[in-house]
């Protein structure tokens, strides 16, 4: 055998390598007999915990069955027991009695000293607001003062609650003015409403003064007259304030009466 043929003599580190590679087993392996086995052991744990809960409920249960029950105890069931049974025996035979109220407000009627008894008296109701239709002033169109009078202090005499539109105001001032002028009116929009309104306010009149217009205007005539209304006011809303508001009317005669033609400052 030539030299090149022979193989050096194996070390005691040859052998160990040899029987590992025979004996140990390969490391994926060995993971997966570990997770196998952390399974199992939990597992256990669980079983061995849900046997104690079971073996404790079972113990408690016997212990308590064997207690005697004491005098609290009973009393409470055989209140339990009397409340079902009264229960029952209402629904059984329908009694309602149960359900029925008494009043025991005391009477506030005030006593009749005639009579020795009591007189029924009802409690006093708020008094709505009053339409200003119910102090109208009387309709004298006998000369050009008496109609602006007239028409200042009814025109601007305003209860929105109770009149709800403008057009309820020009309706209860039209004795005093054309039907001209009270279409008019009643087809153009009032800012001195709508301020009222976004006020929240009730106007009330305190005095009206009639003095001659600026001349610049027109002067009397037997047919037309110019007249300054000056219309004092109290505006009670969410503010409560005076205030005069001043108007140029033009006053036309038909016969023997005076009505409001046109109006400037509205």
């Amino acid at each position: 055998m030539a030299d090149d043929d022979k193989k050096p003599p194996r070390t005691p580190a040859d052998f160990r390598e040899l029987l590992r590679e025979v004996y140990e087993v390969p490391e994926v392996e060995e993971e997966g007999k570990r997770r196998h086995r952390r399974r199992a052991r939990r597992q256990a744990r669980r079983t061995a915990k849900t046997n104690r809960k079971t073996t404790m409920k079972e113990v408690l249960e016997d212990e308590r069955a064997k207690e005697p029950m004491n005098p609290a105890g009973a009393a409470l069931i055989i209140v339990v027991i009397l409340a079902v049974g009264f229960g029952a025996t209402k629904w059984i035979t329908g009694d309602d009695k149960g359900q029925q109220s008494v009043s025991t407000a005391p009477s506030s009627a005030p006593a009749d000293p005639a009579g020795g008894g009591t007189t029924a008296s009802s409690p006093p109701s708020p008094s709505a607001s009053p339409s200003p239709s119910a102090s109208l002033p009387a309709v004298d169109l006998s000369a050009p003062e008496k109609t602006a009078e007239g028409w200042g202090r009814v025109y601007m005499t305003r209860n929105p609650p109770v009149d709800k539109e403008h057009e309820t105001v020009v309706e209860r001032a039209a004795p005093w003015m054309t039907e001209a002028l009270a279409r008019n009116l009643a087809g153009t929009r009032d800012s001195l409403w709508d301020n009222l309104i976004s006020n929240g306010g009730v106007s009330t009149v305190t005095g009206v003064e009639v003095a001659k217009a600026d001349e610049k205007l027109g002067i009397d005539t037997p047919l037309r007259a110019w007249r300054e209304v000056k219309v004092k006011t109290v505006i009670e809303g969410y503010k409560k304030y005076d205030k005069t508001y001043v108007f140029q009317a033009e006053m036309t005669r038909d016969g023997d009466q005076w009505r409001v033609s046109r109006v400037l400052g509205v």
